[in-house]
């Protein structure tokens, strides 16, 4: 009896095996319930200690959103300082959204989480710089970096994986690049040879008006050509990732596999229609819908607009307005940081503790080494 055939996985199969989505995929409806309920029960927790004047002070959802928004652009000019990868500034972007998903700006400010979740990124991401020289680089207290931190794992259910898209974008590039040198390797689907597809690429017409790549077509198109037009619609859909793709929710709300496609249609449509014909044949029942899906994601992208991220003095104005309002029970977070390991006992009482453990554990190893060893031997003095 022959085998059965094999299964092909592909990106977006193995992505829905995933903790991302299984714990941090929305629709937009869903992640809109879960932030306005995060808010309204700050504000339920901030009126039993404000009082009547103060709770005009509190902020509104959609101030909270904007506040946690200004600081994910903050994550991101932090991270390009210290020149460190795409993928540690995508991770703590993330993790700053997700954190503020079940808790809200009144009780833990972003100006005291973003450091941490951007110090924590970089040690899920591989980075090695020691706590100390990252404080010291920004200024700051590693104790302040420390203090939320456990909290924020908390609040990511312990997941610190963030699936990105920025490395299949890359593996697209590079399938591009080799369908215009002629070396392309469609899917078994497509009855055409890669020199048939290079012919194609090469025949393209131009990308039409408002698409963001900067390629111009000269009057004859080759292979080097094709080339050119993918290395620009490459750069240009790169942008995108960094800049509208982490400032956005479309990380809440489709796959990296999604994401990266909407970058190119956003870049080059007329690009992204022909290397999506490489992979899925327009006969397949689901390529209606794939195409619907990914301009959703790519209108969501392109309707970003830099220019209404919160700016700094709107920043300092509710900040402002977030220290009146502020939940006194986060308001010492290294206090509370170190109230929480000594598991709520005081100063006094966890050091009397630890020498107790000390000295019992002393003990029991010198216990230990007697009934192992015996006792230990004493020397006679000589008369």
């Amino acid at each position: 009896m022959a085998a059965p055939p094999a299964q092909t996985l592909t990106e977006d199969d193995m992505y829905r095996t995933s903790t991302q989505f299984r714990l941090w995929s929305f629709s937009e409806s869903a992640l809109l319930s879960l932030r306005q309920n995060t808010h309204e029960a700050a504000l339920q927790q901030a009126r039993s200690y404000l009082s009547e004047s103060d709770l005009s002070s509190l902020p509104t959802a959609y101030d909270e959103l904007r506040l946690v928004q200004r600081y994910c652009d903050q994550v991101r000019s932090t991270s390009d300082f210290f020149q460190w990868s795409v993928n540690v500034k995508a991770t703590a972007v993330q993790y700053l959204k997700r954190f503020y998903t079940t808790n809200s700006v009144i009780t833990y400010p972003p100006k005291e989480i973003y450091k941490s979740v951007l110090f924590l990124a970089s040690k899920t991401e591989g980075v090695h710089m020691s706590l100390s020289e990252y404080a010291r680089r920004i200024k700051t207290d590693p104790k302040n970096v420390l203090a939320p931190e456990y909290k924020i794992i908390q609040a990511l259910r312990f997941t610190l994986d963030v699936r990105q898209p920025f490395r299949a974008l890359k593996g697209c590039f590079m399938d591009l690049l080799n369908l215009a040198e002629g070396n392309g390797a469609p899917l078994p689907f497509l009855s055409t040879t890669p020199s048939a597809l290079q012919s194609q690429m090469c025949e393209l017409p131009p990308p039409p008006p408002g698409s963001r790549t900067q390629w111009q077509p000269p009057q004859s198109i080759g292979p080097k050509e094709a080339s050119d037009r993918a290395h620009c619609a490459y750069g240009i859909a790169r942008h995108i990732l960094d800049a509208p793709a982490l400032l956005t929710d479309v990380y809440f709300l489709f796959t990296p596999p999604q994401i990266y496609l909407a970058a190119l249609k956003l870049s080059d449509p007329i690009l992204f229609t022909f290397y999506l014909s490489t992979k899925i044949p327009a006969t397949s029942p689901s390529h209606d819908v794939i195409i619907s899906t990914i301009s959703q994601c790519a209108d969501m992208m392109a309707s970003f607009d830099n220019k209404a991220v919160m700016s700094k003095d709107e920043r300092a104005d509710l900040e402002a307005r977030l220290e009146v309002v502020r939940d006194p029970s986060t308001r010492d977070l290294i206090k509370k940081h170190e109230n929480v390991k000594r598991g709520g006992l005081g100063e006094g009482e966890i050091d009397g503790e630890k020498a107790e453990r000390k000295k019992l554990a002393r003990e029991k190893s010198f216990r230990e080494g007697e009934d192992l060893f015996g006792p230990a031997l004493s020397v006679q003095q000589k008369r």
